[in-house]
């Protein structure tokens, strides 16, 4: 059970789904005996159109939905039985497709805030560190002063905006990080930004999974494996993309 203890990057992170069914109640949707295997250092792109069951996929192996038959393990451990979620504490960082972002505060406020919450027992020196360092890391250093503002009343572009949104999470250093439709709004550019960042969260030794739905050929190339979904949550693909 010790092996969360170990330096972050050394622990290696085994994701695995196991003939895993869910269906909405009054629907024909859902996800259809799905299986998976996965680990760190893969960025691992879900694709399909709307209404494929991309997000309650990436629900379902997060952890917020149950599914109806199989399982979803971490390093052999079931994300959804009460006796072995106390051991994956910390684990999974998930980064909803809405904005969390509080608008009067600056970019800086928003993740030093969030940071003094999720790591409430840090000296503030060590949180003032960790924010630097992600800010940096995810090239939010430049805009740390601007106030966040509202999607409408632009003070900050919809690419920073989703980065912020992306170091928010990355403040509690997850090993396993699932992210809904990063690119959704975005121009082109920003959208290859962004997963560019994320990639980089890979070579970190994170596992990340990335809801999308229609990469440009650039992006495509950066996953490491694909799966892609059909209609009524059908996988019809699941492989190396470049291969």
């Amino acid at each position: 059970p010790g092996f969360f203890n170990e330096s972050k990057s050394e622990s290696k992170i085994f994701l695995a789904a196991n003939d895993v069914t869910f269906r909405f109640s009054n629907s024909e949707n859902g996800i259809q005996s799905f299986n998976f295997y996965g680990e760190s250092g893969q960025l691992v792109g879900i694709l399909g159109v709307s209404g494929t069951g991309k997000s309650t996929l990436l629900n379902l192996l997060n952890g917020n939905i149950k599914p109806q038959s199989g399982n979803i393990l971490i390093n052999g451990y079931d994300i959804n039985n009460v006796r072995d979620k106390h051991k994956l504490k910390g684990i999974i960082g998930y980064i909803p497709q809405d904005d969390l972002l509080i608008e009067e505060l600056t970019v800086y406020e928003n993740l030093y805030y969030n940071a003094r919450l999720c790591l409430s027992n840090f000296p503030l020196k060590k949180i003032r560190k960790i924010v630097c360092r992600i800010m940096a890391d995810l090239d939010l250093w430049e805009i740390r002063d601007l106030k966040v503002g509202n999607p409408l009343d632009k003070v900050i572009s919809g690419g920073q905006r989703k980065r912020i949104n992306i170091a928010l999470e990355l403040v509690r250093e997850p090993y396993i990080l699932f992210v809904d439709e990063p690119t959704s709004g975005l121009s082109s550019v920003d959208s290859e930004v962004v997963i560019n960042l994320l990639k980089e969260q890979t070579y970190k030794g994170k596992l990340v999974m990335i809801n999308i739905h229609q990469p440009g050929s650039d992006i495509f190339k950066l996953f490491d494996k694909v799966i892609v979904l059909d209609k009524g949550g059908y996988p019809v693909f699941y492989g190396n993309p470049n291969a």
